[in-house]
């Protein structure tokens, strides 16, 4: 499976849809606006190619994540739906993007020893991951994490446009908060 042409995330994206003009001109990040992230993650799984995107905000329930932005497969495509929540701290690979910064891209999520055993795989069928830390550039302060995945391993020659990718949509995000939220 080919992911979207990567150099088409270089364009600018076209309006009304563009998730950018359904952000408040003031953004409280203790609120987040459920509905303009939810756009970009729509975004963010047409551009990656895989049926699942979040924007994930840490510390906004306690011990668990809070998926802000949300984009499901269509229910006709037989896949599960996920919630706003993952209850454990423990669940996924956002939490390890979370932590360490870096950006995060398993195209399968099977061969890698260190992820191979992670809940996600068995209870949500998670095959393929790819995830950016989102941090504030003013203070240092981590909010959380965008990231895609899907119940498919991919080609391993897609890892580095995904990394590319996820940098560059992760980039765009920051911007416009921080356009728009005080520190």
């Amino acid at each position: 499976m080919n992911p979207a042409p990567y150099s088409a995330v270089l364009a600018p994206l076209p309006r009304p849809e563009d998730w950018q003009a359904h952000l408040p001109d003031e953004l409280n990040l203790n609120d987040p606006p459920l509905g303009a992230f939810d756009l970009f993650a729509a975004h963010l799984a047409g551009q990656s190619a895989l049926p699942y995107a979040f924007v994930n905000w840490f510390g906004l329930v306690p011990q668990q994540m809070l998926f802000v932005g949300l984009a499901n497969p269509p229910s006709a495509s037989g896949l599960p739906q996920a919630t706003r929540t993952m209850p454990e701290l423990t669940h996924g690979y956002c939490p390890d993007v979370y932590e360490t910064g870096r950006t995060l891209i398993l195209n399968d999520t099977l061969a890698y020893a260190r992820f191979a055993s992670n809940p996600v795989i068995d209870e949500f069928g998670v095959r393929t991951y790819q995830g950016a830390q989102l941090r504030d550039p003013r203070t240092g302060k981590r909010w959380g994490t965008i990231c895609a995945t899907g119940p498919n391993p991919r080609a391993r020659d897609v890892g580095r446009p995904a990394k590319q990718l996820m940098e560059h949509l992760r980039d765009l995000l920051v911007e416009a908060v921080v356009e728009r939220s005080r520190p």
